[in-house]
């Protein structure tokens, strides 16, 4: 018997997964096929693309409101046992297992666990006695510090820049930036208005790259010590990196915010059109299982989304502490809304907003347009 399931192309999205499924196909007699898709993909193709081509679906946790309404992924309710769900809210780091949540049902649950966190060059900072600041409103100071042809960067492509500006906009409000009416409106002009100002300090490739090219970036040359904002990948922090070890911890705050930043992280769900569908539960239960996520997932590359594997001595010992130094900013991240259509308003939202950041648009008059469109899209399917 054969399955097939979609993740995305990096080592850390698709390594994981087929090295579990060769070795849960030893003992089932099934073999699963690991296709990939981009990052972006990952995070703007509709499901409605996916459901008729595979089994098990690799996902973000925003497609969950749009993912129920049209009834494109099984809820996991139906077929996996309460205990088995008991051990993933237990193991949940910080509100992963929760973002696959909706309306009381799950549609997915976290296969792998991030958000985004900073990221520095030890090397390239302690050569230069040069310290990260610990609150987000230090950036442009921490960088008049360091010397000339080193600089910190963000990525800040259309994509990414939309998860920056969301995690500005919490830190800014201190919680919850959603309503019916779209995006707390305060908060979108501070963040818009920081974006703006942080061009004149940044990394000039900025406003060009998505983490992994900026990760690529700091691990290959010595221009970039430091990132305050970008999704981790224990792939760079482990012993056998390619090019200089990079190290990650906690990221900065706004001064007063307990909210930290932007939820990241994959989960493992079911097509609803899917034939196979015991045994796909079969292989959730076999991957979810947290000696699987702390050993052969996290050996083969991925990055576990169980908190077993967070507080695991050995993956800590081989990441250089990737987990353990980031852990408060998880357990602290936001959750992104999942209602209906969100992916498509901020597939978007992200391209305007990378737009009016690099004009220097006035947030003020930028913010309503944003919301507006958030209604169109949103805000009646609620």
């Amino acid at each position: 018997m054969r399955i097939k399931g979609i993740t995305w192309d990096h080592p850390r999205g698709y390594q994981p997964l087929r090295a579990v499924a060769t070795e849960w196909g030893r003992s089932s007699g099934i073999v699963l096929d690991w296709d990939v898709r981009t990052l972006k993909e990952f995070g703007d193709m509709p499901v409605e693309k996916l459901v008729d081509l595979y089994d098990l679906i690799v996902i973000d946790h925003p497609y969950m409101g749009e993912a129920a309404s049209k009834s494109l992924l099984l809820p996991l309710e139906d077929y996996l046992p309460k205990s088995f769900f008991a051990v993933q809210a237990a193991e949940s780091v910080g509100p992963s297992y929760d973002s696959y949540e909706w309306k009381g049902r799950h549609y997915a649950l976290p296969v792998d666990a991030a958000a985004q966190v900073a990221v520095i060059r030890k090397d390239l900072a302690g050569g230069i006695g040069w310290e990260p600041p610990v609150e987000t409103q230090g950036l442009r100071a921490a960088a008049h510090r360091l010397p000339e042809g080193k600089f910190i960067a963000v990525p800040l492509c259309p994509t990414d820049i939309w998860c920056v500006f969301l995690t500005l906009c919490v830190q800014y409000k201190g919680g919850e930036i959603f309503t019916r009416s779209g995006i707390d409106e305060a908060a979108g002009c501070y963040a818009l208005a920081q974006l703006q100002e942080w061009r004149a300090f940044l990394h000039p490739d900025s406003f060009r790259m998505n983490p992994i090219q900026m990760l690529d970036r700091m691990a290959a040359g010595n221009e970039i010590v430091y990132c305050p904002f970008s999704f981790g990948y224990t792939n760079y922090s482990r012993r056998n990196a390619t090019g200089r070890r990079l190290v990650f911890m906690d990221a900065p705050r706004r001064s007063g915010s307990d909210v930290s930043t932007l939820l990241g992280g994959a989960g493992i769900a079911v097509s609803g059109r899917s034939v196979n569908r015991d045994v796909c539960m079969d292989f959730i239960r076999y991957v979810l299982d947290p000696v699987v996520q702390r050993t052969t997932y996290y050996i083969n590359g991925g990055q576990p989304g169980h908190l077993s594997a967070w507080r695991d001595a050995a993956c800590n010992s081989d990441s250089g502490g990737f987990f353990i130094n980031t852990l408060d900013t998880m357990r602290k991240a936001y959750r992104r809304t999942g209602v209906p259509g969100f992916n498509r308003f901020q597939e978007e939202a992200a391209d305007l907003v990378h737009a009016w950041a690099k004009q220097g648009a006035d947030g003020a008059a930028v913010m309503p347009l944003l919301n507006k469109h958030y209604q169109l899209i949103c805000h009646d399917k609620i």
